[in-house]
Parts: C-alpha cells; structure tokens; sequence
C-alpha cells in the first residue's frame, strides 16, 4: 500500500510540475505582429528595426475565367492569416544572367498565375503620426521580376519611419496580351494592361489598409525602376487611377524618345498569338495550362502582322484606353495625376544595358549617332570629336550623357507647362563588385542603396557606400513628407524651370549639376526630338 501511495504522490507531483509549466512553454502571442486588414487578421513577424508582412493578397487569384481581366476583390478569411512568407511570383520563366546586374534581381521558384500579393514594411515601434507609404513597383521589362527579390526588401527603409510595400503583378502573356475580344469583354475600352491594372488594385487596397499599419492612405509614393518606372508613367497618365497617389518617383524611366505601342498594334499581335497557339478563340485560350500559354512559339520572322515583335514574342502594356492613355514621352500631353515627380537616370545606364550602343571606333561611333540620333546626326557627328579611338571613348560617355540629360529636362519642361514639378537627378555611385570600373553606375545599380540591402552575393560594400544609401534615402523620404526631396545637409535639387535646367548629381556627395556639354549639342538634340513630334518648351 505504502508504495502504490508513493506512486500516486509522484505522478500527481510531475503532473502539478507539468501544468504550472504550461505557460512557459507555451509562446505568447506579440500583439505587436497583429494587423487588422479590411479583410481579416494577419501575423507577421520582426525583421531586425521592422515588421514584415509578407504574402498579403490584395486580389484574387487571376485565374481560370478571370485569365486576362481586370483584377478582383480578393476574398476574406477568418481567423488570423499568417504573413511570415512571401507568396509565389508570378508566372514568367527564370531568367538567364545577362549584362553586370542581373545577379540581383532573378526570381526564385516557384511561380504562378495565383500571384497577387504584396508585402509590407513597417518599423518596428511606430511614430504616432501617420507615415507616408511607398509602393515600390519592381522591373523585369514586363517579361520578369517579384516583389519577393531579396534587394527589395524593404525593412531598412522601412525602420526609417515610412510604410514600405511591393507587389507582384502579371507579366508576360499574363499580363500584357492585348486582343479585340478581350477589348470588347473590358469596361475600360482596352485590353492587354492588366499589369498595370494590378497596380491601381494594390493602389485601391493600400487606400482602404494603410492606416492599419500606420500609414497615411492620402499620402501614398509611387516609386518604379525600369519597366516599373513605365508602370509609374503610366499611372500618371491614368485616369482609372486618379486620386490614388499623390507623388511619384522614377528611376530610369522617363523622358523624351521612348514610344510604346497602340493598342491596335498590341491587338494583331494578339491575333498572331491565338493563331499560333492552336485555340479557337479567347475562352479556349483560357483554359490551357500556364506552361502551355507560356511557350506558344512565335510564327517564323517575315510571318508577324505590323506591331508585333522582329523575333519572338514581347508583351508590354499598350497605350489606348482609360488604363494608359497616351504615350508618356510626350510631355504635351493631358496628365490625369500631375503629382510632384522626382525622375532620374544612371550615369552609366545605356552602356550596362545595350553593348550594340558602346562605340569604341570612329564608324561604331557614326553608326551609333544615326541609329539613335538620325534626325539631327550630322549636325552631332560635328560636334563630338571621333577621328580617332580616343576622341571615341571620350565622346561616347559625353554624348550618351548628354542625350540623356536632354531627354529628362526637356521632358520635365513639358511637364512643367501641364502643372507638374519634376526633380531631376543622375545617380553616379558605382557599384561594388566584379567589373566595378568597367560598367560604373549601371541600370538598376541604385536599388541596394534605396532599400539598404547591402547583403548582396560577389559585393563587398564599405561605410561609403552606406553613406550614400542614407543620403539617398533622406532625399526620398523627404519627398515622399513633402513633395520636395531638399533638407538640412543635403545638396540641393532645384525643380526643372526650362528647357536648358541641369540634373543634380547624387551619389558622390558633391551635389554638382550636369548639363548638356555645349549650347551648340544642346540645340542639336533639342532638333531632333522636335523632329520625332515632341512639342518642347
């Protein structure tokens, strides 16, 4: 009896033991990581001075019938919806590395047409003032890309008191095929934007969730790189997205010369596509599998209607309708959301991106100059020394600086005319890494020092580049507060005033201003642009 007592006594000691243990064990809840969305609850967790909620569905799947359509509502859940990972890209093949830059920004499986979601920053003890939110539109030539790329994450900047959020949106066939029945399915007159319709829903869902993580919805940032500048461009222009943001920022992507296509030229290679595929018409075309749409090989060179790509396919969001209205380079033209712009280019942009531009002899040189300044070519192959190897490598870098120069302030003056202030900047900060001096501050080469993420593979980055990206930062975040990017300590970027403005340097912290070389180069691009049709103050 004695014995089967001590049992009992020690099996209800453990027992005892185990329950007032219970509690720490078990990990308690951070309240801190709970957000209530309009659509439910939402968990997410700490990323060093921030908060990250990762995979948040800002529509629903595009998927089945709503293949090729407007974005919709995404559903709403209950209980609490986890936000520690970031949801598939969107569908598109992987990449290959290309050019000096390309190491960052490529996708890691999986993808999907189940992809409409964001991601969102927020610092980890919040101001009790409404922060200014930013969506970051990412790259990819419409073809590529994901807001779950390690380099745009966006805790860094995030822990320096804004609301940081990314997104993925269709791309590819996905999210670009135009086609006349899909035109006439569309309330908006157009068909083959539904990327940059994807935009206006994360647009409309940071609207009605901002302040829940401790944004201001009425003080929202567009800021887009690359084909995401072309997405920013195209918002501006956009009346389906008016009253949506109320500033925007460009990076490599706005300026006189660059033209994208008709919607009716969008439409026949539309035609070409169902053609080739096989499908009798859009609804079948709907129900074939991702990858079977993905690889519909293109008709033999010579086979293709007018508007549709010399080799393969290339889908891009096509101007016409109330999507994107009109082409953005033309500075002329109505602005639906003439907010302040902040618009600038690398210092190295056009080399990194297009060996065939690089000339290294006098008849590169020549060919270069009438390939992409035709109208006005004779007059600039006067004013650019190239008789000899030498004068070419000078020439070359001054020239595409100039011409880039050009494009931006030219540009800006036109928009100056229709109520919208633009600051302009050329970023010159190399980037770290193999073949550092050779390709400089090449396109995409800013994006770690907005974001601060400096934990890149093959670059070793010092203080000095941190100073940069804080530098840079300031200049975003104060004109993300304010519409201005000026504040104590930095070097000033005035607003474009005429035609003959410079761009403020940013990047080597001298603050100096670029300007076209010459009075004389200044008028010969300035012919040529009015030779393509552009009205420039």
């Amino acid at each position: 009896m004695k014995g089967k007592a001590r049992v009992k006594k020690t099996t209800l000691m453990v027992a005892t033991v185990l329950i007032l243990s219970l509690p720490a064990l078990a990990k308690p809840i951070d309240q801190t990581l709970l957000v209530t969305t309009a659509d439910g609850v939402l968990r997410g967790k700490g990323e060093g001075g921030s908060k990250a909620f990762l995979g948040i569905p800002y529509a629903a799947p595009p998927i089945g019938d709503f293949r090729w359509k407007a974005p919709q509502p995404a559903a709403r859940w209950r209980g609490v919806r986890e936000a520690t990972h970031f949801a598939p890209n969107c569908y598109q093949a992987k990449p290959e590395p290309f050019g000096p830059f390309t190491q960052e920004f490529l996708i890691q499986p999986p993808s999907s047409e189940d992809c409409l979601y964001l991601n969102v920053w927020t610092p980890a003890k919040a101001p009790k003032a409404r922060m200014p939110v930013m969506l970051f539109i990412h790259g990819g030539g419409f073809s590529s890309g994901s807001g779950s790329v390690p380099i745009y994450n966006g805790a860094n900047l995030a822990s320096r008191g804004v609301v940081v959020v990314n997104l993925n949106y269709r791309v590819g066939v996905f999210g670009f095929l135009a086609h006349p029945q899909l035109t006439a399915e569309s309330k908006l007159g157009t068909s083959g934007t539904y990327g940059i319709e994807d935009m206006i829903a994360a647009l409309r869902w940071i609207r009605s969730n901002a302040a829940a993580f401790g944004g201001d919805p009425r003080n929202v940032t567009i800021v887009g790189q690359s084909a995401g500048a072309t997405g920013v461009n195209a918002l501006m222009m956009s009346p389906a997205a008016k009253g949506l943001f109320q500033r925007a920022i460009t990076h490599s992507g706005s300026g006189l010369g660059r033209t994208w296509r008709t919607l009716e030229q969008s439409e026949k290679t539309g035609q070409a596509f169902l053609a080739a595929s096989g499908a009798a018409d859009v609804a079948e075309l709907r129900r074939m599998p991702s990858d079977q749409v993905w690889n519909v090989k293109a008709p033999a060179e010579g086979n293709l209607p007018a508007g549709a790509p010399a080799r393969g396919w290339f889908f891009s969001p096509p101007i016409g309708g109330e999507v994107w209205t009109a082409q953005s380079s033309d500075s002329s033209a109505p602005v639906a959301n003439p907010v302040p712009l902040m618009s600038g280019f690398m210092a190295d942009e056009l080399g990194s991106l297009d060996g065939r531009i690089v000339a290294s002899t006098p008849a590169e040189f020549e060919k270069l100059v009438r390939t992409r300044y035709s109208a006005s070519a004779d007059r600039l192959l006067a004013l650019y020394p190239h008789a000899t190897d030498a004068e070419v490598s000078v020439s070359t870098r001054q020239l595409l600086t100039d011409g880039a120069v050009a494009s931006l302030v030219m540009w800006g003056a036109g928009r100056k005319q229709r109520g919208q202030t633009v600051y302009p900047y050329t970023f010159n900060h190399p980037l770290p890494g193999p073949q550092s001096a050779r390709y400089g501050a090449f396109h995409t080469a800013d994006i770690p020092y907005l974001f601060g993420t400096f934990d890149l593979p093959n670059r070793t980055f010092t203080a000095a580049d941190r100073v940069v990206s804080r530098t840079m930062q300031s200049y975003w975040i104060n004109f993300m507060r304010s519409g201005n990017p000026n504040g104590p300590g930095l070097p000033r970027i005035d607003a474009v005033e005429s035609a003959a403005s410079g761009v403020t340097a940013i990047g080597d912290g001298t603050g100096r201003i670029v300007r076209i070389s010459t009075p004389e180069r200044a008028a010969a691009f300035r012919a040529n642009f009015e030779a393509q049709g552009y009205k420039i103050p």
